[in-house]
C-alpha cells in the first residue's frame, strides 16, 4: 500500500509538470505564494510602479498587511468588467488616495483615506465605493492625487 501511495504521488507530480510544460505555464496553486505581477502606469507625466491585483485573491489581500508605501509606488486593481466596486481599508495602516478608472480615464478620486482605528470591527469599517463604474482602482500614498495633481477625466496610460 505505501508503495502504491508513493508512486501515485510521484505520477501526479510528473502529471502536473507535464501539463504546465506542455501549456507554457505554470497554474496557479491557491496555498502557494504566487508572484507579484508589477506595472507602470502614466498619469499627468508621472510614472507610478504598481503591483497588479488581478486575480480574486490578490485583489482580497489588497495592501493589508504591508507596512506602508513608497512614493511613485502603488497597487493597481484590475476587474474584468466596470462595476462599482466596493473598498474597504481592513488590514491597512496607512492613509492612501483612491483613484477610481474606467477605461483609460480617471472618473473619481477619493483622498487622504484614513487606516481603520486599530480594534475596530468589521461591520465598522466605512466602505468606498466610485461614483461611476469602474474597471481599475489605483491605490497610492495619502497626498499623491493633490502632489501629482490628478483630476477626473485625465488619461492613465497602463504599461505591463
Amino acid at each position: 500500500m505505501k508503495k502504491f501511495l508513493i508512486q501515485f504521488i510521484l505520477l501526479s507530480i510528473l502529471i502536473f509538470f507535464a501539463l504546465a510544460l506542455y501549456t507554457n505555464k505554470i497554474p496557479t496553486i491557491p496555498f502557494l505564494p504566487q508572484p507579484v505581477k508589477e506595472a507602470q502606469i502614466i498619469i499627468n507625466e508621472s510614472k507610478i510602479k504598481v503591483a497588479v491585483a488581478d486575480t480574486r485573491e490578490k485583489r482580497s489581500k489588497g495592501l493589508s498587511g504591508r507596512s506602508a508605501l513608497g512614493e511613485g509606488e502603488g497597487m493597481l486593481f484590475i476587474f474584468e468588467k466596470p462595476d462599482k466596486y466596493p473598498f474597504w481599508m481592513k488590514g491597512v495602516s496607512f492613509p492612501l488616495d483612491f483613484v477610481w478608472i474606467n477605461g483609460e480615464k480617471v472618473v473619481d478620486f477619493t483622498e487622504n483615506v484614513p487606516p481603520p482605528v486599530a480594534g475596530s470591527k468589521d461591520a465598522d469599517l466605512p466602505i468606498y465605493v466610485a461614483k461611476e463604474p469602474i474597471d481599475k482602482l489605483l491605490e497610492i500614498p495619502a497626498g499623491t492625487v493633490a502632489k501629482l495633481n490628478i483630476k477626473t477625466g485625465d488619461a492613465i496610460k497602463l504599461s505591463q
